[in-house]
């Protein structure tokens, strides 16, 4: 008997193995029509009229291609965890208007759902408010973000919900500080937070930026090849993500990911045809990466990519022009327009020439023969005739005038910005006198428009019957019809003059606020309303910016400013004939990162100037130490000029150092002229983006003059007469106006 079970056990055994096979393909089909799990959905509850945010969805059986499902309609831009356990999507401003109840569920693409979960969007309660400080942090940084949340509604009992879920807090004298555990700072998303009071009452919703972080190259392979015409296979080496796609001479190419996960492309061989660089990039979630040089060069013969400075003013001192190229030789010939003269330093990729001080005028040619008679391909500079600088406006003292005086005879303090209005008149920002100033710059008459020389804030027609005031005004933009707008440091706001008859109207014309009811605040601030800061869109009156900054209205009436405190540019636009906030390009995130507007980088952007096509604006980007330029048509932003160091050298595009540039201008040729308020110089670049000084530059005094001698002190806001071919300053620190004749 014993042998017959055996017997039975070894011919079960056997059958069962050759069974197997299809006993493992059932139990593979059963996986992969499990249902997903939703475990659990946050937020549950979101206050109508937040604007768009990132669902959070945890759970499991999660698979390449889930979906979130929103009353059915699946969301745009899922996004899974490796181990499928979390699911991300927005949910657009639209679907929240109003209250209600949705439908939540998993969608996984072989059709199966999970159960389903309910978002109850709430009305929030009115006497509920918070304001979000410390709005964004870059993704995966392994660290808790610890924002502060600005109110006075937080009492015993309430608590602060980031993503759904109670966070640890901290009361203080302002509000509440806030911790957001980096478990749920991984991806990039816009993050819902609310406070809920004791009683489950919520407030409005306010959105923490969780953005995406740029890809970093640690090196080409090969970072150098010869002329050829073939194609050529290029690894390129770092940390990306799933998805980066490398970018050769702004052109995307077809991407694979290779061992170590480095990126593998072809590089046309039409690239490599003729000596030059070619520019290497990756680009994940919308942003670039900082350029990457791939070199090519001849077999044997010297080539010269860039000479620079590419212009040198008349009677400049430098002496010397350094040649960028490759295949170069200390020991080569060097001819300056036909007659030798001296290499003083170099080595294979670039020489520094002698260049006499008396060159004159015009174009000159530089020639270079190395010791095996190769010639590189000549280039050429410029030697351009000196500007002048002189004082157009104020005497240099402290005070204010309230009319109308001669320009010998006005006073200003620490003048920032300036813009031409459509009646000539040249608009600035006295920002410590608080006030708008105008300058006829035919006869110099200096008149004041608004403002009382001290700091405040009152509107016309405020309870107190004050005069407006204003609190550090940043900068002015005057529109076709004359009205006048003005960015406030001090009050985070847009404020907007209007003008009929002899009458002067002030009121706020963006930003939030709240109305100053209390005596004694009011006494002592000088102020009837407050300004909120923040980081926030839509409607102009719930906008909040911070340390706005430069201004400029478009042809088509639209409004661009440098939000400077969150590290973006702005746009006020009108929209079914409300005036509505929106922002143009960055995060709010301080960085540097290149590519898709909404997901670019940058560091107290300051200064911006309209090309003259309307396509294009031009930002200073000041902690960057760059000019970018975005593309306003296809939502891209680039770098013009700037290598990002703290540094100061004449040379051409991202090989230039610029030194917190803050003031920018374009003329009608498309040359730029920026101020750089931490080197006290005016430099100029060229549509070819070759970067040179203009005037000034070294210490801060104060001196007129030719360029070349001519001082500035902390130079600020820039504006163009191009009709009459100068160029204004506003010298901050000597309280001036200066005028450079350009032509």
């Amino acid at each position: 008997m014993r042998k017959a079970v055996v017997s039975f056990l070894a011919v079960m055994m056997v059958l069962s193995l050759a069974l197997w096979p299809d006993v493992s393909k059932q139990a593979v089909v059963r996986a992969q029509e499990e249902a997903p799990q939703l475990r659990r959905l946050r937020p549950k509850i979101i206050t109508a009229g937040t604007q768009t945010f990132t669902m959070r969805i945890e759970g499991r059986g999660f698979v390449s291609g889930s979906n979130i499902l929103f009353d059915g309609v699946a969301l745009a831009s899922p996004r899974i965890n490796p181990k499928g356990k979390l699911l991300l999507a927005e949910v657009d401003a639209s679907l929240i208007a109003a209250p209600g109840e949705h439908f939540i569920q998993v969608l996984n693409p072989d059709g199966m759902t999970s159960d389903t979960e309910t978002l109850t969007v709430q009305e929030k309660d009115p006497d509920l408010t918070i304001r979000l400080d410390g709005n964004a942090i870059q993704e995966d940084v392994g660290l808790s973000a610890t924002p502060s949340i600005a109110t006075d509604s937080f009492g015993s009992g309430s608590d602060i919900l980031v993503w759904g879920r109670s966070v640890p807090n901290l009361e203080n004298p302002d509000g509440v500080f806030i911790q957001i555990s980096n478990d749920l700072l991984n991806d990039p998303a816009e993050i819902p937070v609310t406070l809920r009071d004791k009683k489950g009452n919520i407030s409005n919703t306010e959105i923490f930026f969780v953005v995406p972080k740029p890809a970093s190259i640690t090196f080409l392979e090969p970072d150098t090849v010869e002329v050829g015409t073939d194609d050529l296979p290029l690894l390129v080496h770092g940390d990306f993500k799933d998805g980066a796609i490398v970018v050769v001479n702004d052109v995307p190419l077809e991407t694979t990911v290779g061992k170590n996960g480095r990126l593998e492309v072809t590089v046309p061989g039409a690239l490599r045809s003729q000596p030059g660089r070619i520019f290497v990039r990756v680009e994940q979630d919308g942003i670039q990466s900082e350029d990457a040089i791939l070199a090519v060069t001849p077999t044997e013969a010297p080539f010269i990519y860039t000479v620079a400075p590419a212009r040198i003013r008349q009677g400049e001192r430098k002496a010397s022009v350094d040649v960028g190229g490759a295949n170069l030789d200390v020991k080569s010939t060097v001819l300056l327009d036909g007659q030798e003269t001296a290499i003083r330093d170099g080595n294979r990729r670039h020489l520094t020439i002698a260049i006499p001080n008396d060159l004159g005028l015009g174009t000159h040619v530089i020639e270079i023969t190395d010791r095996d008679g190769n010639a590189a391909n000549p280039i050429s500079f410029e030697v351009a005739a000196d500007v002048e600088v002189s004082t157009f406006a104020g005497d240099g003292k402290f005070g204010f005038n309230t009319g109308c005086v001669s320009a010998t005879e006005a006073h200003f303090v620490r003048p920032r910005r300036m813009n031409f209005g459509p009646d000539g008149l040249l608009y600035l920002t006295d920002q410590q006198n608080h006030a708008i100033r105008t300058i006829d710059v035919l006869t110099g008459e200096v008149c004041t428009v608004a403002g009382t020389g001290q700091e405040g804030y009152h509107d016309s027609g405020n309870s107190l019957g004050e005069p407006p005031t204003f609190s550090f005004p940043s900068g002015v933009a005057v529109d076709a019809s004359g009205t006048i707008y003005v960015t406030e440091n001090g009050n985070s706001v847009v404020r907007r003059i209007q003008r009929t008859g002899g009458n002067i109207t002030v009121d706020t014309f963006a930003g939030s606020t709240f109305e100053v009811t209390n005596k004694d605040k009011q006494k002592k601030f000088n102020i009837t309303r407050e300004g909120i800061s923040g980081f926030k869109a839509g409607s102009a009156e719930n906008a909040a910016f911070r340390l706005p900054d430069d201004i400029l209205v478009a042809p088509d009436g639209s409004i661009y400013f440098a939000d400077a405190g969150n590290h973006c540019i702005r746009r006020i636009v009108t929209n079914g004939g409300q005036a509505v906030v929106e922002t143009v390009a960055g995060n709010g995130v301080p960085g540097f990162a290149d590519g898709v507007a909404a997901n670019a980088r940058f560091n107290t952007p300051t200064g911006i100037a309209l090309s003259l096509d309307g396509a294009f604006l031009f930002v200073t980007d000041m902690n960057n130490q760059r000019v970018r330029k975005i593309d306003l048509v296809n939502k891209r932003v680039s770098t013009v000029a700037g290598g990002g160091r703290n540094e100061l050298a004449d040379a051409q595009g991202g090989e230039a150092h610029l030194f917190q540039p803050i003031g920018i201008a374009i003329d009608t040729d498309g040359v730029m002229y920026v101020t750089e308020f931490a080197a006290n110089d005016v430099r100029r670049i060229d549509p070819a983006g070759n970067v040179t000084v203009l005037a000034g530059g070294g210490s801060t005094k104060l001196r007129d003059g030719p360029g070349l001698e001519a001082k500035f002190n902390v130079p600020r806001g820039v504006a163009i007469d191009r009709q009459r071919g100068f160029l204004y300053v506003a010298d901050y620190e000597n309280f001036l106006i200066r005028r450079i004749k350009l032509r």
